[in-house]
């Protein structure tokens, strides 16, 4: 059985919120990719959700979750179950187009550029600026546009499922030049 704060004890916990303020964010990869896979799993059983909305919906609350951390809005607790609420809400306010609320707390929405500002660590930057033109166009109009693989497909010229190969793509190389600015290879 899993722990409910991805066995992270309170002393661990203060120490990666420590770490994500500083930027680092190793200790935090390990612990939530780990829980990636889980909950985009669950959100796929559970919703009848596809891989791409479920994909989208626990990258955004990691995103939205790691933002907490580091404002010091989440304490200690039941980090596995919250963080599965989040995505879940995610899916379905993507679903429904109706910003999520989790408890009293809404989730704000910010400008893009508001949100590399507060929330991406600084490998997630230089990674961004060594991607392809193409690849930031494309996850652009996808994640802060709001647009479908339909609708990028159809002013693209191509096929739905061609642009969601390319998005796994560009995804692929994103998160590689990321693993690498951090100093993991990967194996």
């Amino acid at each position: 059985m899993k722990s409910k704060n991805f066995g992270l004890t309170e002393a661990s916990f203060g120490q990666m919120v420590l770490d994500l303020k500083a930027n680092d964010t190793r200790f935090f990869q390990k612990v939530f990719l780990e829980q990636f896979k889980e909950t985009m799993s669950y959100i796929k059983r559970e919703y009848g959700a596809n891989q791409e909305d479920a994909y989208d919906a626990t990258m955004d609350a990691l995103l939205e979750f790691r933002k907490r951390f580091v404002e010091g809005k989440l304490q200690y607790g039941n980090l596995r179950f919250l963080f599965t609420k989040m995505s879940t809400q995610m899916y379905l306010r993507n679903k429904k187009k109706q910003p999520p609320v989790i408890g009293d707390l809404e989730i704000a929405t910010e400008t893009p550029e508001e949100q590399i500002e507060t929330q991406v660590p600084q490998s997630f930057k230089t990674a961004w600026q060594s991607l392809g033109t193409s690849c930031k166009q494309l996850l652009t109009q996808h994640y802060y546009g709001a647009m479908r693989m339909t609708e990028i497909a159809k002013e693209l010229s191509t096929s739905p499922a061609t642009v969601r190969k390319q998005k796994e793509r560009c995804i692929k190389k994103l998160r590689d030049l990321m693993l690498e600015i951090s100093g993991y290879a990967r194996g």
